[in-house]
């Protein structure tokens, strides 16, 4: 597989995986979403906010838009909103990979308050999704200790299989 079908692959999947995410908490009260326990994040909903804004950061690096403002560890989330960013950043981000997919084989030079990097835009887009599946996992585990259950598979080789058995 190409470099090139395996990030439009990755970008097609966060779409899936974030719609899939988001229809899935969308069945439970926002109560039970905002409920806390031990984690990084202390709730799916501020674990939500974190995924969705640093989606938003490195999406903005890589498509190379100004940087947004957000708080880091957010004392108050609003549910609704966060899971519209997660889908439609995922969604804008596809779209400018799929169309620049031979920029994101060019070094991209980012220099934050947190470190200093030049990789290649690809390799920003590979962190972000592992980043993002990381989190993922936090939600499923936070889930767990709240009563959110029952989560869909999230997984890329289900995806995988089901989208070539179409």
């Amino acid at each position: 597989m190409s470099l090139s079908t395996s990030m439009t692959n990755s970008v097609e999947y966060n779409i899936w995986v974030a719609e899939q995410l988001v229809a899935w908490l969308k069945t439970y009260p926002q109560e039970l979403l905002q409920k806390e326990c031990l984690s990084s994040f202390s709730s799916i909903a501020k674990t939500l906010k974190h995924i969705s804004d640093t989606q938003l950061y490195w999406s903005s690096m890589i498509r190379e838009t100004p940087v947004p403002s957000f708080e880091y560890i957010a004392t108050t989330v609003d549910i609704e909103k966060e899971m519209a960013n997660l889908v439609n950043e995922a969604k804008l981000l596809a779209a400018y990979v799929k169309e620049n997919i031979e920029a994101m084989n060019e070094p991209y030079l980012i220099e934050s308050q947190w470190f200093s990097s030049n990789f290649p835009k690809y390799e920003y887009l590979q962190h972000l999704l592992i980043h993002t599946t990381y989190h993922r996992g936090q939600i499923v585990t936070i889930g767990h200790h709240v009563g959110v259950l029952k989560a869909p598979m999230l997984d890329y080789n289900f995806w995988n299989v089901m989208r070539q058995q179409k």
